[in-house]
């Protein structure tokens, strides 16, 4: 009698084995099988990846379990490294020469994004130790031309000069990675720190675009198969790829907010709620205890709408991620509650006490 492989056991059998797993084993047995048996799989909690004890290790933090492994973190991808963003479970890391990878820190699974310099004017000298960029062709396109709206004006471009260091000090802000991500099988978007740049990549394009925003894009996430940018102005936008070129173009898809905020004192995360509800959370980090303000997009009247309510909804924000969630499929959470992370890169770095410049 024929033996049943591991991968022809049904879905719902394998549902429910990860149901009774323990945290770690669940995250493992999840990266191991594929996305249709996945998505029988009941939603992982979110869980922190929090800095190990040396720099072999990292930890894993369970909100649902209240508990911590330590996992080894792989080299090169996880050894001294910042986070800029996760998904999935995968988390993409930035080292100390600017070089950015997606690496799952439980299989240790990992792959290296495309190199920064790919974008055409960012250049990288011999050794990679500097990175040049050339401010009018970026200028041109990260202002779709309307060169009025550069802040510096009317001060001449010339060129910008960043360490190899000072790449994910400086020059990162944030990437947000598709739904699913796998090494061979990626989106990314990266959020520049520098007005507010987005760059995207994919792994059959392996370069990096820079694509237009003449309002700049403070926040992102990817919802339904596509990615999602909040503006500096308070607008949602939504990019589509071009089959035929590969660029990445936006659509305005919600009114702009009528209190946006000034982003020097008011960061904007952007989530979705599980009913597809978009979300603005707004942090006012100026004084002595962060506030939080919320705004919801309704459909109906095309506008934003203060809440003072979100019902049995928890929303996590950050400079890594940002999600919305249900308290009644997690009930380890609490309802109408804001969970916040730090702001500045720094803190996302995988090793006690390290710097994020070289």
């Amino acid at each position: 009698m024929a033996g049943t492989a591991f991968s022809d056991l049904p879905p719902e059998l394998m549902a429910k084995i990860h149901e009774n797993l323990a945290f770690l084993d669940r995250l493992a047995f999840a990266a191991a099988v594929s996305a249709p048996s996945r998505d029988a799989f009941k939603p992982e909690p979110p869980w922190l990846v929090l800095p190990g004890e040396t720099q072999e290790t990292a930890r894993v933090f369970s909100l649902a379990d209240r508990r911590s492994a330590t996992v080894r973190a792989p080299d090169p991808a996880m050894r001294d490294h910042v986070i800029l963003g996760s998904s999935g479970g995968w988390i993409v890391t930035a080292d100390e020469r600017g070089r950015m990878r997606l690496a799952n820190p439980v299989t240790g699974e990992q792959g290296d994004l495309p190199a920064i310099a790919t974008i055409p004017f960012l250049k990288a000298d011999q050794g990679g130790r500097y990175f040049v960029l050339i401010m009018e062709p970026f200028v041109q396109l990260r202002y779709t031309g309307e060169l009025e709206s550069w802040p510096l004006r009317p001060h001449p471009y010339g060129t910008f000069t960043l360490t190899d260091g000072d790449m994910r000090r400086w020059f990162y802000r944030k990437v947000v990675l598709s739904t699913s991500p796998r090494p061979g099988d990626y989106a990314v978007l990266l959020l520049g720190n520098y007005f507010g740049t987005p760059a995207f990549a994919t792994a059959e394009d392996g370069r990096w675009r820079v694509a237009p925003s003449r309002d700049g894009v403070e926040d992102a996430i990817h919802h339904k198969g596509k990615f999602l940018s909040v503006t500096y102005t308070g607008t949602v936008e939504a990019w589509e790829r071009d089959g035929v070129s590969g660029e990445f173009t936006s659509k305005v898809v919600t009114t702009r907010m009528a209190n946006g905020g000034d982003h020097r004192h008011c960061s904007k995360y952007l989530a979705a709620a599980p009913d597809g509800r978009l979300m603005i959370v707004l942090k006012n980090a100026k004084r002595v205890k962060d506030l939080f303000e919320l705004q919801v997009f309704d459909e109906t009247t095309q506008r934003w709408e203060a809440a003072e309510d979100v019902g049995d909804l928890a929303i996590l924000v950050g400079i890594n991620s940002s999600l919305c969630v249900s308290t009644t499929k997690h009930p380890e959470l609490k309802a109408g509650c804001v969970y916040y992370t730090d702001d500045k890169i720094g803190k996302a770095s995988l090793r006690r006490g390290a710097r994020c410049s070289s």
